[in-house]
């Protein structure tokens, strides 16, 4: 890792304003923002992709970061593979995980975790499925990743909704 190559991931249960607080920190550090676009279109038809997306283009990311120094804020990355296998119960490759999870720390990345106290008035595109209890499932899922990887990790609480406490707690932990 470059001395000033940032990789901030952000992660967490749906519904805790993770894409509000991350496109507003890329404008604010001048750290391109990135999302998987498509990563609803898989979620409910083809769970297979992520654990795919794991095995062979995160070590493909990683790569390309070990290589250019280029820093990068992501919404939602391998982290969500390791919480929602669990919370679906669906077959994932822990192997890969620790390999993606050992690199990424190598490489410096902090992960931000938004979360909220109650869950119980969010409502999430996929309604039918990800429900109040589930989304409590990924918080709690969420706190066991938080001891598993290697990486510096930030549960960032969302409750107030208040985008410029959000941002100085984020920039606090990221030092800076």
């Amino acid at each position: 890792m470059s001395s000033s190559q940032q990789i901030i991931i952000f992660e967490g249960p749906d519904g805790c304003g993770k894409t509000n607080i991350s496109t507003a920190l890329s404008e604010k550090i001048r750290v391109p923002y990135f999302k998987n676009k498509d990563e609803w279109k898989f979620f409910v038809d083809n769970p297979s992709y992520f654990v795919n997306a794991l095995t062979y283009g995160d070590p493909y990311f990683l790569s390309y970061l070990e290589q250019t120094g280029a820093s990068v804020i992501v919404d939602r990355w391998y982290p969500s593979e390791w919480v929602y296998s669990q919370v679906f119960d669906r077959p994932s490759n822990m192997d890969a995980l620790e390999y993606v999870d050992r690199r990424a720390a190598a490489l410096g990345a902090k992960i931000i975790i938004p979360i909220r106290e109650d869950y119980s008035k969010v409502v999430d595109q996929f309604e039918s499925i990800i429900t109040p209890d589930v989304l409590l499932s990924v918080h709690e899922a969420y706190l066991r990743f938080s001891e598993w990887t290697e990486c510096d990790t930030f549960f960032l609480n969302v409750d107030d909704e208040d985008i410029n406490r959000e941002l100085n707690e984020v920039q606090g932990f990221l030092g800076g």
